[in-house]
């Protein structure tokens, strides 16, 4: 399944569970039906020396495993989804916003045409106009530059974002099927009253705690992440809200009145 968006996370994880779930019935079905079978089967004399064994197995199943499986199926749906939650995010909305970035720089700004202008307007044109004219136009120029190179990093601060939330969703749907499976697994080892009435809970229960942990842990990677992009980062993206180089508060460089009168006045520009 490709997981672009958050709530392809969430149809996978909840249809990830579903086929836990029919997975763990399939277990307890299974294991009843062999405890069953135990109880119902036992001739006299296998009765003398295993009928305790199958005695305790059964009780064991019945007051404590069978209720634990149950409680715990719970708790790994409900941990799973709030440890799932705290994975939110909208990857795909930020990679266009970065794609924006970058499609807007490269409108705005093509390096060298203002220096091959220049050239030929020099060659062609003096006087006090001109001099304010070239004044102005290379402030201009810088703040095109300024500001496609402030896009630059909004793109890439933006990007990283996007492809780090992917990268751990994509992880997380990989692995998920493996970690149910293993707590899935200590159950299938069950396959005669001597494993039921050996039965550890607690390392049982240890497994499927991790099952939510690791989910947890790839949570706490993103947040490690964002906490460096409200940190480290967090210079650049204060620069570019506060103002891209050379364009404070994000102002574009004003034309002095004076300097564009000067402009206007056909008698100020001077042919060479």
């Amino acid at each position: 399944m490709s997981i672009s968006y958050f709530e392809d996370l969430q149809d996978g994880i909840e249809e990830d569970l579903g086929e836990f779930l029919e997975s763990i019935n399939n277990e307890i079905q299974r294991i009843a039906d062999m405890l069953n079978d135990a109880a119902s089967g036992l001739v006299a004399w296998v009765a003398d020396i295993f009928s305790d064994t199958v005695d305790n197995a059964i009780e064991k199943w019945n007051n404590e495993i069978h209720p634990f499986i149950i409680e715990t199926t719970q708790d790994i749906f409900d941990n799973v989804r709030d440890a799932v939650g705290d994975l939110a995010g909208r990857p795909m909305d930020l990679i266009d916003y970065a794609g924006y970035f970058s499609s807007v720089k490269a409108t705005i700004y093509q390096p060298g045409d203002l220096s091959q202008k220049m050239t030929i307007f020099n060659h062609d044109w003096t006087g006090y106009a001109a001099e304010n004219y070239k004044t102005v136009a290379t402030t201009e120029d810088t703040g095109f530059l300024n500001l496609s190179m402030a896009l630059d990093s909004g793109a890439t601060l933006t990007s990283a974002a996007a492809n780090k939330i992917l990268t751990l969703w994509r992880e997380l749907a990989r692995e998920f099927l493996s970690w149910v499976g293993d707590f899935i697994g200590c159950f299938s080892k069950a396959t005669e009253a001597d494993a039921i009435v050996s039965f550890e809970i607690p390392a049982a229960f240890e497994l499927a705690k991790a099952i939510w942990n690791n989910i947890a842990d790839i949570a706490d990677i993103l947040v490690e992440f964002l906490i460096d992009q409200a940190t480290t980062a967090a210079t650049s993206w204060q620069q570019l809200a506060s103002g891209a180089r050379g364009l404070p508060q994000n102002k574009w460089p004003m034309i002095e009145e004076a300097n564009s009168d000067i402009m206007n006045d056909p008698g100020n520009w001077v042919p060479q």
